[in-house]
């Protein structure tokens, strides 16, 4: 008998009988299971053996249909997981990391599994402050896990709450010291100052007269710059090349003609910005507009709106390092623009796209974690489809990324083709 054939000589009656409970009769042998839609009674009547073989197959469907629809109801059910946002009121990328954020709570709230609510919060105060508001987030107000914002100060302060209640970090401070923290249960979701410097750096060791490379280097006043200028000297030292000290540059400062001529006092062939994107595209502008005529560099974070609206016409030609998405990635990343470019009306950048990621991967790890302590899923070593690439970590953290010199030209970063090149 033909497999339609069976088919046809099945007949099935379902009953609604206690609620979550499901009945199942198969050749007069009644098999009953309770769940939340109601009592269900399958009575079958086949014709012949092969009939009754596929009948048995139909019911173990209907089952299966049973136990995945019991699974989702129970995870509809189930209490909610917090994640907590640290993001103090003075974060330059502060928008798009709330856009970003909200729409990976978006996303992941469309998937299977337990609801997704993200908390924020960050307030102005001595170093210190922000420590306390991670802690409060995972002391009163339950969250399980972090998410810790550019600012190296702030990622350090959540990490110290990680170390003392197991709490996972995801980090998108690029510095190397948020790694060699040394907490296991963290990883850092964007490429290290060190990877992108190295990137850079190893790119120009020659100017076109045939001598070193000199570069110059403007970093943030304090922690941020301690930590920058850390990072770029040892890659300096580690491909030869040549990087005076870098200069800090304060937010505050609104003349920016000394810091101009602190940096260019050595006639540098080239400039790292390596500053927020509002700061580092003002100074782009007032290098340009000093007569610097070398080339401007700076991190991957600058890829966008904020950077290139203050740097104007300066943007012209800088460089700056970018992760290489696979297709699969790219597909993501494509999706992703498409509704941040409808929700907020503008494109989205190198920080929304990390954030996003960020809140879909500790979502993901603390649904599968469940009832177990999450810290336990670290280090994780599975990989997973992201906006900003494809998200791979070693054992310490490290986003593990290839990354490529995009260049911007008539409007828009465009892969970068060489030295002295206008394509």
């Amino acid at each position: 008998m033909s497999f339609l054939a069976a088919i046809s000589h099945c007949k099935f009656q379902s009953t609604t009988g206690r609620s979550g409970e499901l009945v199942f009769a198969v050749r007069g042998t009644e098999h009953r299971g309770r769940g939340a839609g109601g009592e269900r009674q399958f009575a079958t009547t086949p014709t012949g053996e092969k009939g009754g073989v596929v009948c048995l197959l139909l019911v173990t469907l209907a089952l299966a249909i049973g136990l995945s629809r019991l699974c989702a109801e129970g995870a509809a059910g189930a209490p909610p997981v917090f994640i907590g946002l640290l993001l103090p009121p003075e974060e330059t990328e502060a928008t798009s990391l709330r856009r970003g954020v909200q729409l990976g709570v978006d996303h992941v709230n469309q998937l299977p599994g337990a609801k997704v609510s993200v908390l924020v919060r960050g307030r102005v105060g001595q170093w210190g402050a922000d420590g306390e508001e991670a802690g409060r987030m995972v002391l009163d107000d339950g969250v399980r896990g972090l998410i810790a914002p550019p600012g190296g100060a702030p990622s350090h302060l959540a990490l110290q709450v990680a170390g003392r209640t197991a709490t996972p970090v995801i980090s998108l401070c690029p510095d190397s010291s948020v790694v060699g923290a040394g907490i296991p249960w963290m990883v850092r979701i964007v490429p290290s100052t060190r990877d992108e410097a190295r990137l850079l750096l190893s790119t120009f060791l020659t100017n076109p007269a045939g001598r070193a490379f000199r570069w110059g280097a403007l970093v943030s006043t304090e922690r941020a710059g301690r930590e920058a200028t850390s990072d770029l000297h040892q890659v300096a030292e580690a491909v030869s090349c040549l990087l005076d000290r870098p200069v800090e540059v304060s937010p505050k400062l609104k003349d920016f003609s000394e810091i101009g001529k602190q940096v260019m006092a050595t006639q540098p062939d080239g400039i790292l910005l390596w500053l927020d994107p509002t700061l580092a595209g003002t100074l782009t502008k007032s290098l340009r507009a000093s007569g610097f005529t070398g080339q401007l560099a700076g991190p991957s974070r600058l890829q966008s709106t904020g950077f290139i609206t203050n740097a104007g016409s300066a943007t012209e030609g800088f460089l700056l390092p970018s992760p290489i998405l696979d297709p699969a990635s790219q597909s993501v990343a494509a999706r992703f623009a498409v509704v941040y470019h409808h929700r907020f009306g503008d494109e989205p950048d190198a920080t929304s796209r990390a954030a996003y990621d960020a809140v879909v991967l500790l979502a993901d790890l603390l649904r599968k974690s469940g009832n177990n302590p999450p810290h336990l899923a670290f280090p994780i070593t599975s990989e997973q489809l992201g906006a900003s690439g494809r998200l791979k970590f070693d054992r310490n953290g490290n986003r593990i990324v290839p990354l490529e010199l995009l260049k911007f030209r008539e409007g828009c970063f465009t892969p970068f083709r060489g030295y002295n090149s206008h394509l």
